[in-house]
C-alpha cells in the first residue's frame, strides 16, 4: 500500500493472498488502497480478478477506510457471486494506508438448506437485509425478493451501496395473518399459494433477520394424523373395553353354569349319600338282626344241648342210684362191723374197713363230679384236651348204663395219641351220647371204642 506501483512486491502479494486464501478456504482476499483501488488480489490470475477494480462505494470499504472493522453482505459486482465481507484497516505507524477484504461465499450454507427440502420436508429458510430483501434462501426464486413493501427508499439505499449489483428486485407476493397466537404468512407460489407458520430471529450486529417458514399444510396433515391417530387409539380403547367386558360375561356366566352344575352335583350327591346311608342302616339292621338271631340259635342249641344231657341223666337215674345206694349200704355194713371189731379190740381190722368206707365215699364223690360236669352248660373256650383222660371221666358217667344194659366197653386209647382241640365236656357229651345209644341198642354184648 506505500508503494502501489512496484509490480515485484505487487506480485508476491498476488501468491501470498493465494496461497492464504486456499488455505482459510474463504472466497476471496484483495488489497485496496485509500482510493478504494484494488492493487492484489487472490484471484489476480483469474478471469473476474478483482485487481483494478474499484470499490470506494462499497460500505464495507468507507467503514475500515475510518479505522473500522465491519461485515457487509452483497452480490459482487466484478464475479456476480453472493458473499459475505469482512474489512479491516491497515495501520502503519498509526495511520491507515490501506484496506484488506475478505470475503466469504454463502452458496455452501444454502446448499444444506436445499439438501433439507429435497429430503422431503416442507419447511423454508430465508434471511433478509435490514430492508427485507432476500438474500439467502432455500428457495432460489426466492432471491432478491422483498417481504416488505419495495419503497423508493428502500430501493435508493440499496442502489446507492449496489448491494445487489444489477439483480432485479421484486416484491414477493405475501399476505400475513395469525394463527393460534403465532405469525402465519401465505406465499403465492407457481404451484399455488402456501400458507406456512413463520419464526423469525433476528441478528442485530448484522441487521439481518432469520426466519424459518413451515408449511401448515404439513401441520394440519400432522394435526389430523394425530386426530386420526387419536380417534384410532379411542376406537381400539373401547373396542378393546368391549372385549373385556365380553370376556368377563362369557366368564361371569361359565362361573353361573359351573356353579348350578356344581350345586346340581352337590344335590346329587346329598341324595346319594342319604340313600346310601338309609342302605347301610337296613344292612346294619339286618346285620344286627342276623346276629340276634344267630345268638338266639346258639341259645338254642345249647338249651337243646343241655335237655339232652338231663334226658341223658333221666334215663341214667336208676342205674346211678344203684350205683350211689349200693357203695351207701356197703360202707352202713363196713361202719358197723367197723364198731363190732372196735369193741372186739379187733383195731387192725376195723382200721380196714374205715379204709373201705373211704375208697366207697371217693367213688361216690367221684360220680358226684363227673354228673355235676355233665349236667353243667358248657361255656368253655376250645383247647388242646387229652382223650383219655375225657375217655375216664366218661366211663365214669356211663358205668352204671353199661351195667344195666348188660354190655362191657373195651376202650383201646395208644398212649402217644397227641391231644385234640375241643371242648372237654361238650366232647364228654357227645362220647355219652354215642356210649348210651349204643348201650340201648345193644343186646348182650362187648362194645369195642378204639381211637388212633
Amino acid at each position: 500500500v506505500l508503494d502501489p506501483s512496484n509490480t515485484t512486491l505487487q506480485a508476491a502479494t498476488n501468491a501470498y493472498l493465494k496461497d492464504t486464501n486456499a488455505l482459510l478456504k474463504s472466497s476471496d482476499i484483495y488489497l485496496m488502497t485509500m482510493d478504494g483501488q484494488t492493487i492484489a488480489a487472490s484471484n489476480y490470475d483469474s478471469d473476474v480478478s478483482f485487481v483494478g477494480e474499484n470499490f470506494s462505494y462499497r460500505p464495507y470499504f468507507q467503514e475500515a477506510a475510518k479505522g473500522r472493522q465491519s461485515r457487509f453482505y452483497a452480490l459482487g459486482t466484478t464475479s456476480l457471486k453472493r458473499g459475505y465481507y469482512f474489512s479491516s484497516p491497515i495501520e502503519i505507524a498509526g495511520v491507515i494506508r490501506g484496506v484488506i477484504v475478505f470475503k466469504v461465499d454463502i452458496d455452501l450454507v444454502e446448499d444444506s438448506w436445499g439438501k433439507g427440502t429435497a429430503q422431503g420436508t416442507e419447511d423454508r429458510i430465508f434471511v433478509a437485509d435490514p430492508e427485507g430483501i432476500i438474500f439467502m434462501t432455500s428457495r432460489p426464486e426466492w432471491l432478491y425478493a422483498t417481504t416488505l413493501p419495495l419503497s423508493p427508499g428502500r430501493i435508493a439505499r440499496t442502489q446507492t451501496s449496489r448491494r445487489y449489483a444489477d439483480a432485479k428486485l421484486r416484491e414477493l407476493p405475501v399476505r400475513r395473518g395469525e394463527f393460534a397466537g403465532h405469525e402465519v404468512m401465505t406465499i403465492a407460489d407457481n404451484d399455488g399459494d402456501r400458507e406456512y407458520l413463520v419464526v423469525s430471529q433476528p441478528m442485530p450486529d448484522a441487521g439481518w433477520t432469520v426466519s424459518v417458514l413451515m408449511d401448515t399444510g404439513s401441520v394440519h396433515a400432522q394435526a389430523k394424523t394425530t386426530v386420526a391417530a387419536l380417534l384410532l387409539s379411542l376406537c381400539l380403547a373401547v373396542l378393546g373395553l368391549a372385549v373385556i367386558l365380553q370376556r368377563r360375561a362369557r366368564l361371569a356366566e361359565r362361573m353361573h353354569l359351573q356353579a348350578e352344575a356344581q350345586n346340581a352335583l352337590e344335590h346329587r350327591v346329598a341324595e346319594r349319600t342319604a340313600d346310601l346311608a338309609r342302605v347301610n342302616a337296613q344292612i346294619e339292621e339286618e346285620v344286627a338282626e342276623r346276629r340276634a338271631t344267630e345268638q338266639r340259635l346258639r341259645q338254642t342249641q345249647a338249651d337243646l344241648i343241655q335237655a339232652g344231657k338231663l334226658a341223658g341223666l333221666g334215663q341214667m337215674s336208676a342205674a346211678l342210684s344203684h350205683e350211689l345206694n349200693q357203695p351207701l349200704a356197703a360202707a352202713k355194713t363196713y361202719a358197723e362191723t367197723a364198731g363190732v371189731l372196735m369193741d372186739l379190740n379187733r383195731t387192725e381190722e376195723a382200721r380196714d374197713n374205715v379204709r373201705r368206707i373211704s375208697a366207697l365215699i371217693d367213688r361216690m364223690a367221684s360220680i358226684s363230679k363227673h354228673l355235676r360236669n355233665f349236667a353243667r352248660k358248657p361255656n368253655e373256650k376250645l383247647g388242646a384236651v387229652s382223650l383219655q383222660e375225657v375217655m375216664d371221666d366218661t366211663l365214669e358217667i356211663v358205668a352204671a348204663r353199661l351195667k344195666a344194659a348188660d354190655a362191657d366197653l373195651v376202650v383201646d386209647i395208644p398212649a402217644n395219641l397227641p391231644k385234640v382241640r375241643a371242648g372237654s365236656i361238650r366232647l364228654q357229651q357227645v362220647l355219652v351220647n354215642v356210649i348210651g345209644n349204643a348201650a340201648s341198642a345193644a343186646l348182650p354184648m362187648t362194645l369195642t371204642s378204639t381211637c388212633c
